[in-house]
């Protein structure tokens, strides 16, 4: 058997049926790019790959010296962290692998992206895969095989690289593969790059305003004993109708008067800073939306927005749920103790995806509420006409920025306009979700009526006039509908879920105690890394203390609040299953040393967020009824 077929086997232990794809896409290759396998003249066995494309011939192995290039750059690595990704672009010059899995001691991943099939076939005829992955995780991705795309690549990549993994990860491109395939190498960095990019947006994000957040859930909660849930409204709006997706992108503008004609034939849901625009056209939306955990009330604050149906999230800035009188939506976030509530209503939570912004929420909202057609206003998601947002939504007259040094894309009236990294950022979900919804929804359709801004794949372009015309041609009473609507618990529900608040004090004060107990703990681990001879069989009992204290301490669904402000310091602890210590003692002294740093911002929190949820569930705020108070 020679190594292409051993390697087939090899491949198909690892994933099923991949040797069958190979197979299949080896017979209808395109061939373009041609390979030849030539010796080396250095006096090795080493074989060495030249590729032949329409426009370039290069060779992928230097044929003079085979080996030293390949042990200088593992050399060049440095250590490797256990679990690390490395991620390869090409696998042309197989002694850079071969190196790299021989001479990498730890357990890594190597993720290894080949722009061609044909030199991915050559490879499995040079390289021996069952020694190599017996050793280490290895993931192939040849372009040319069904379903592994640079698309789907882009969807699959964020699973293998978190910013937990990102300090210890690895990008490279093999020798001349940036001059055989340009465009698909400068893909594939910009994909990776993007990924670490989201990471570290929503990291921040969440590092900004997790304190602000967590004050908000809890402050907020008290609305769910009361309020809707979003999946209420599948069942009373009609669907054929189109949902218009209202965003505060500058070509609002120049939309007010053609958006009024869909009024009564559209659900309408705009996102909060649109608000006040379409009350000064005299537009008032079937609903607004808005996620933001610091989003100034101000922003919101004219009397017809009081009363306008209101989608939301709990960490959602508490002053506008405040401010806001009208019927309040909320969808499932993840929150463990919100779960609790909704499951009292004893049908589906119902979710919505999170693209980073309000607008793609509201998007992902009405293609789960059942919509078929979704028309896009105002969704610019660039600078048209060197603005970032209309009139009125910010400030008065939006302010004209200087845009020389943006990021360009492709426009939907002009060639190319300028955006920034959070709307390129955006931009790519739009792309990605409608392209889901469309392969998941046979005549699902996304009309772009946005008239400025970037181009957004997998939509129709259409002025708005165009798109009421074609569309809005029922009637539909959105009002009405609403309603017919009760709150999503009944009076039992109510209760017991005014009293289940009620209790998150005590709660938060027996986290602490928890804490407490697992600080102790890592007190334990260190004493016992201070003896000169560790005695094994302890460390490994007192370890075990720790993590079992650990998961229960993390089960109990209050921690929840406290992780998502301790999101930074827990992060230094995530991090620690990717670094390595020199000795049994010195890893047992640095997990007990940060444990305890961790533990003792845990108690600190605990009792901070304890005495701010005794206000928030006062007595004035959940009068609980004498029912309840007998239970």
């Amino acid at each position: 058997m020679n190594y292409f077929e051993k390697n087939l086997k090899t491949l198909a232990k690892y994933y099923p049926k991949f040797d069958e794809l190979i197979i299949e896409a080896k017979e209808n290759m395109d061939a373009s790019v041609k390979v030849y396998e030539e010796e080396a003249w250095d006096g090795t066995d080493n074989k060495v790959l030249r590729v032949e494309t329409p426009d370039r011939n290069c060779y992928l192995i230097g044929k003079r010296n085979t080996t030293e290039p390949a042990e200088k750059w593992v050399e060049s690595l440095g250590g490797m962290q256990v679990n690390a990704p490395v991620f390869l672009v090409g696998c042309g010059n197989y002694l850079y692998i071969k190196k790299l899995v021989e001479e990498t001691k730890k357990k890594i991943a190597i993720i290894i992206y080949e722009p061609s099939l044909a030199i991915f076939l050559k490879f499995l005829e040079l390289a021996d895969l069952e020694s190599w992955m017996e050793k280490q995780v290895m993931i192939f991705w040849p372009e040319g095989i069904e379903n592994m795309g640079m698309e789907k690549l882009e969807e699959l990549l964020p699973g293998v690289l978190n910013l937990e993994k990102a300090p210890f990860s690895k990008l490279i491109v093999l020798p001349n593969y940036e001059v055989l395939f340009g465009e698909q190498t400068v893909r594939f960095v910009e994909i990776y790059r993007n990924i670490l990019k989201k990471e570290i947006v929503h990291d921040n994000t969440r590092n900004a305003f997790s304190t602000v957040m967590v004050k908000n859930i809890l402050s907020n909660a008290r609305y769910l004993c009361e309020e809707y849930k979003t999946t209420q409204l599948t069942d009373i709006i009609p669907h054929d109708i189109p949902g218009i997706l209202v965003a505060a992108g500058p070509s609002l503008n120049k939309n007010m008067e053609e958006l009024k004609k869909a009024k009564g034939k559209a659900l309408i849901i705009a996102v909060d800073t649109a608000i006040k625009p379409l009350v000064k056209a005299g537009i008032i939306p079937d609903m607004f939306f808005i996620v933001d955990a610091a989003k100034p009330v101000e922003l919101v604050q004219c009397e017809e927005a009081k009363s306008i149906p209101l989608v939301t999230t709990l960490n959602a800035a508490k002053e506008v749920l405040d401010y806001h009188t009208g019927m309040k939506f909320f969808f499932n976030e993840g929150y463990s103790f919100a779960e609790a509530i909704f499951e009292k209503t004893g049908e589906q939570i119902g979710n919505v995806s999170n693209g980073g912004s309000v607008a793609t929420a509201v998007f992902s909202l009405m293609y789960k509420l059942g919509f078929s057609t979704i028309i896009l206003v105002g969704q610019d998601l660039a600078y048209t006409d060197n603005k970032s947002h209309a009139d009125g939504s910010f400030e008065e007259k939006a302010s004209v920025h200087d845009t020389s040094d943006f990021i360009m894309v492709e426009g939907n009236c002009e060639e190319k306009v300028p955006t920034r990294t959070d709307f390129k950022l955006f931009l790519d979900w739009y792309e990605y979700y409608i392209k889901g919804c469309s392969e998941h929804t046979e005549g699902f359709r996304v009309i772009n009526a946005t008239e400025g801004g970037a181009k957004i794949k997998h939509t129709e372009v259409m002025k708005l006039k165009d798109a009421i015309d074609q569309e809005c041609t029922k009637e539909a009473d959105i009002q009405a509908c609403l309603a017919k609507l009760k709150p999503m618990l009944n009076e039992t529900a109510r209760e017991w879920a005014i009293h289940f608040l009620k209790n998150i004090p005590e709660e938060l004060k027996h986290l602490k105690g928890d804490a407490a107990k697992l600080k102790k703990a890592y007190k334990k681990l260190d004493k016992v890394c201070d003896k000169r001879n560790i005695d094994r069989s302890e460390y490994l009992s007192v370890l075990r203390k720790v993590q079992f204290l650990a998961s229960e301490l993390e089960k109990k669904a209050i921690y929840q609040m406290i992780a998502i402000t301790a999101n930074r310091a827990r992060g230094i602890l995530t991090q620690e299953q990717f670094s390595e210590e020199t000795s049994l003692q010195k890893e047992g002294k640095e997990i007990a040393r940060k444990g305890i740093l961790y533990m003792e911002i845990v108690e600190n929190l605990s009792m901070a967020f304890a005495k701010e949820a005794e206000e928030i569930f006062s007595e004035k705020n959940f009068p609980v009824s004498k029912k309840i108070q007998e239970a």
